[in-house]
């Protein structure tokens, strides 16, 4: 009964255990590191390659970038802890490497089928669960919508109607500010023309940026045009919209646009959107105001400037 007990005892104590534990930590450090050089152009072997380093060191797959100090920290982890057990076993380590090493063969060959399963279990994990997702990585497709983009009709700061159903096939940029707002709309302006400035000259020519006013009642041409000025915006590509109290309201209910007035200041708390609209007429995003939705917002406003006009209508088919 108490030979079941003796074995493990001996097992641990002597040189089996840390022997087979060093062997393991090896290995795989030695499959990492091969993992870690083959190309993603390497077929199958590259596709998952790809896939072990976006899991294991938060790679991007789609730039393939893997973090440096995440594959280092591992590696100095590994080495470490074969260190501590060398360490700890390294009397017994080194009488059977002295008096027998060859009883260190069959532990290397129990070493290899443990790292075997190892790497069987990983290969199991990684193919039937997708690719973790950066939070701060764009995704198009896991953002794109397809509905209808509300139906606007007002008047721009020139004077000039704009009705966004006559933009069709041009990518439109919608979003509401006012023009006594001193902090949100400003940036919300900023952010619409950095995006905007970023595009190529020939794309950002097919880009409208549309600006309802959230303040209907005193924001009138002349209001729009003193602050399109102001911010330094012009038509035709800017183009800051007014109307009807009632016309307004309603284009800005079909943007879902939160919003309350504060009837003692007039100031207007609101919610900061940016609505894109695709070539064909669709809402095809929905961004807000930081650093990173502007960053989204870009990268959307090229994909969309790059799509023909019938590409959206052949999604929803």
């Amino acid at each position: 009964m108490h030979r079941p007990l003796a074995a493990v005892e001996r097992f641990f104590t002597g040189y089996a255990f840390p022997a087979l534990a060093v062997a393991v930590l090896l290995l795989v450090e030695i499959a990492t590191a091969a993992l870690l050089s083959v190309p993603p152009s390497a077929g199958a072997a590259g596709a998952f390659a790809e896939q072990f380093r976006a899991w294991c060191f938060g790679a991007a797959p789609q730039t393939g970038a893997t973090y440096a100090l995440a594959v280092s920290s591992v590696f100095v982890e590994l080495v470490g802890l074969m260190a501590i057990v060398v360490w700890f076993w390294r009397r017994p380590l080194a009488e059977v490497a002295r008096e027998r090493p060859k009883t260190l063969v069959p532990i290397l060959g129990a070493a290899t089928g443990v790292t075997a399963c190892l790497a069987a279990a990983l290969v199991a994990l990684i193919a039937g669960t997708p690719l973790p997702v950066k939070p701060d990585v764009f995704q198009p497709q896991a953002l794109r919508i397809s509905v209808p983009a509300p139906e606007v009709w007002l008047v721009d700061h020139e004077g000039t109607k704009v009705r966004l159903a006559e933009l069709k096939g041009r990518v439109v940029v919608l979003t509401a500010v006012y023009a006594t707002c001193g902090l949100a709309c400003p940036r919300i302006l900023g952010q619409a023309k950095r995006v905007v400035a970023r595009l190529p000259g020939v794309k950002s020519r097919d880009v409208v940026v549309l600006g309802v006013t959230l303040d209907p009642a005193r924001d009138d041409v002349e209001e729009l045009a003193r602050m399109a000025e102001a911010q330094g915006v012009k038509a035709p590509q800017f183009r800051l919209l007014t109307g009807p109290p009632p016309a307004v309201e309603a284009v800005l209910d079909r943007m879902d646009v939160r919003r309350r007035r504060d009837e003692q200041t007039g100031v207007i708390d609101h919610a900061n959107v940016f609505l894109l609209v695709d070539r064909a007429g669709r809402l095809a995003y929905r961004f807000t105001l930081d650093d990173l939705q502007e960053r989204w917002m870009g990268e959307a406003l090229e994909l969309l400037v790059d799509e023909p006009a019938g590409a959206a209508t052949a999604m929803r088919e």
